[in-house]
């Protein structure tokens, strides 16, 4: 299976891979990696599992429909159908500004499906850890 592996800092990608492999020991690695990284006097660390919705269109190759049947793959209409895919973010590197939590550094793990997946990957590695500006209502 194809993993890919985001690394954001500060609102920047610092590191992207697609590595080959079983996505548990994967996500196992990059969590051992994070905690060579952790500073246990400045920040929590936290491993969170999440899904990411994608919709594909139909009808679905073979390869297609081995790949998402490993995931929750269900049909929206006779020419779509969703997939949702696990997805962990491991955060080493955060803070509470008063109420609120702020990922500095994190890394994103998820089965790579196709390039729209993964750039939505890399996006959301980025958004993790990006500055919030202006104020609530």
């Amino acid at each position: 299976m194809k993993i890919i592996v985001a690394r954001s800092k500060q609102g920047k990608l610092e590191e992207v891979s697609i590595a080959e492999g079983e996505l548990k020991t994967k996500v196992r690695e990059v969590v051992e990696e994070a905690l060579r990284l952790w500073d246990m006097e400045t920040s929590d660390f936290i491993v969170m599992r999440d899904r990411y919705t994608m919709q594909v269109k139909l009808p679905l190759t073979k390869e297609q429909y081995e790949e998402y049947s490993k995931y929750d793959l269900r049909r929206l209409s006779g020419s779509e159908a969703e997939v949702r895919i696990p997805i962990y973010v491991i955060s080493f590197n955060n803070e509470w500004r008063g109420e609120d939590y702020v990922d500095k550094e994190v890394y994103v793990v998820a089965p790579y499906v196709n390039e729209e997946q993964a750039e939505d990957i890399k996006e959301l590695a980025s958004n993790a850890t990006a500055e919030m500006t202006g104020e609530e209502d």
